[in-house]
C-alpha cells in the first residue's frame, strides 16, 4: 500500500517544462538560464540554429523554442523553418537585437509566433513564455 500512495503522489507532480534556447551570445544565455532557473523552467541551450534543430530532432521533450535571430551556421529564421517541418504547434520566441523595419514580419513569416527585442526585459519574457506555457 506505501508504494501504491508513493507512485499515486510522482503521478500528481507536474512535468517540468522544457525550453530549447538558440542562442550564440554566452552573456544573453546565461540571463536567460538564470531567469528560466528561478521560475523552475528547464533550458536546453543550443548554440547555433544548427544545432537547435539537431536537439529538436534528437526530442528532448521540449515545450517551447526561444530563437535567436542572428546566430553562425544557422540563422533563426533558418532553424525556425526547420522546426516548423517537425512540428507546427511548438511555440517558437524569436530573441534578437534586430529591431529594424521588416525583421519582426521575416520572424512571424519564418514561424515564430512571438517576437521580443533584445536587451530582454525579464518580466515580459516570463509573461510571454508562462502564456504559451499555460495553455
Amino acid at each position: 500500500m506505501h508504494d501504491i500512495l508513493g507512485e499515486v503522489s510522482l503521478a500528481a507532480k507536474p512535468r517540468e517544462h522544457r525550453l530549447l534556447l538558440a542562442e550564440d551570445d554566452y552573456a544573453n544565455a546565461e540571463f536567460v538560464k538564470i531567469v528560466f532557473r528561478r521560475a523552475n523552467i528547464n533550458v536546453i541551450h543550443a548554440h547555433n540554429g544548427a544545432e537547435a534543430v539537431q536537439m529538436f530532432r534528437d526530442g528532448n521533450n521540449l515545450d517551447m523554442v526561444l530563437m535567436d535571430i542572428k546566430m553562425p551556421v544557422m540563422d533563426g529564421y533558418s532553424a525556425t523553418k526547420e522546426i516548423r517541418k517537425i512540428n507546427k504547434d511548438i511555440p517558437v520566441i524569436a530573441l534578437t537585437a534586430f529591431a529594424l523595419d521588416g525583421d519582426r514580419e521575416k520572424a512571424f513569416e519564418a514561424g515564430c509566433n512571438e517576437y521580443i527585442t533584445k536587451p530582454v526585459d525579464r518580466e515580459r519574457l516570463l509573461k510571454v513564455v508562462s502564456n504559451y506555457l499555460d495553455k
